[in-house]
């Protein structure tokens, strides 16, 4: 019941999440709830019948004829979603000449969780090696959950990826607007950058914040005491589990907080000091800024005039929350206005006017 209620509350706020992006349409709402619903009966039938079928088989033959539909639907049924949720007016450009080369920005993130995928695996493989009895089950559990995993999630992050690498290169072969940075300009406009995060007051603070956490944790303790079943040692260790879960990815995200203005500097150090604007979006200090998505969209873009003068570009961005409505996260960047751009800005004015009639452009 608490699960129910858990999956009714996240699916309202996802809706009223989608009800803000710039794309919204009820006819395209409806015909994406038409597709899912096939798809996932589609898959759903697929997998009963695969296990009808090798019911009278081998235990490893059915387990592995399992696994293998399982991986499968599951990658059919994402990729089917992800092109059914993305409005036509929302799809990157990913059509270039046959001699130009891909950007890495992308993908070199998903070669990252590769490793870390393997490391997983390799180290819950030597674990049931050296570990004695039946606790070795444990370390092969845990690895094949890791294997599992990697089998949906890495091609889902790879595909992804490389759409967006093969968006970026095509802005980059095709720019709307391409401004270059002197190296003395570049520095000092990222030591602006780094000192107004630095003085940005932060977003959670332990002291002021911390009954926020205790109403989330009193609901979901209240919630799991009513309708869980269980046995009460089990309803705790789960309250115990998901209340020590928020706290971490709450602290998690402090840290981070505390220490984005030093990586941000680092990062500014090593990067190109250029900035690309195009169809599908923005590409400026290492990042690929969409103006059209799913889960991104630009809001707005205006002037800011604070020294030194740059484009302020607004965003928000969908973020899914299992414990609270899913709620749209307001992102705001910065871009460096080198001289003599004036013409630049009146042909980003009316491009990004065309291109998200909804966001309230005013750049001049």
């Amino acid at each position: 019941m608490f699960a129910v209620a858990i999956a009714l509350f996240s699916m309202v706020g996802a809706w009223l999440a989608w009800r803000r992006n710039p794309s919204y349409s009820a006819k395209f709402t409806l015909r994406f709830l038409v597709i899912a619903g096939l798809s996932i009966a589609a898959v759903i039938a697929v997998i009963v019948a695969v296990t009808n079928l090798t019911a009278n088989r081998s235990a490893p033959v059915a387990f592995a004829a399992a696994m293998t539909v399982v991986v499968i639907g599951s990658l059919s049924l994402i990729f089917i979603l992800q092109a059914a949720a993305t409005p036509k007016e929302a799809k990157l450009a990913t059509v270039l000449p046959a001699s130009v080369k891909l950007v890495r920005v992308h993908r070199q993130k998903v070669y990252f969780w590769a490793k870390v995928f393997t490391a997983m695996v390799a180290a819950c493989a030597l674990l049931a090696l050296v570990l004695p009895g039946d606790i070795k089950f444990i370390a092969l559990a845990f690895g094949g959950m890791a294997l599992l995993l990697a089998a949906i999630l890495l091609p889902v992050m790879y595909v992804t990826a490389r759409g967006f690498d093969r968006s970026l290169t095509a802005l980059e072969c095709d720019p709307w607007v391409h401004w270059r940075y002197a190296p003395a300009q570049w520095q000092s406009w990222s030591a602006v950058q780094v000192a107004r995060m630095q003085a940005k007051p932060p977003g959670f603070v332990w002291k002021r914040d911390w009954h926020k956490l205790g109403w989330a944790c009193a609901a979901i303790a209240a919630g799991v005491g009513i309708f869980s079943p269980g046995s009460l040692l089990e309803r705790l260790l789960y309250v115990v589990c998901c209340c020590g879960g928020i706290f971490a990815l709450v602290a998690l995200g402090v840290r981070s907080e505390h220490t984005l203005p030093a990586k941000t500097e680092a990062k500014l150090r090593k990067i190109e000091p250029e900035v690309y604007f195009g169809r599908d979006g923005v590409f400026c200090d290492g990042g690929y800024f969409t103006w059209l998505g799913v889960g991104f969209y630009l809001v707005s873009a205006s002037l800011d005039n604070r020294p030194p003068a740059s484009l302020a570009f607004n965003f928000e961005k969908v973020v899914p929350n299992p414990y609270a409505p899913t709620q749209p996260l307001a992102i705001v960047h910065n871009v460096l206005i080198p001289a003599g751009a004036e013409a630049d800005i009146a042909r980003l004015q009316r491009e990004l006017r065309a291109r998200c009639p909804t966001a309230q452009i005013a750049l001049v």
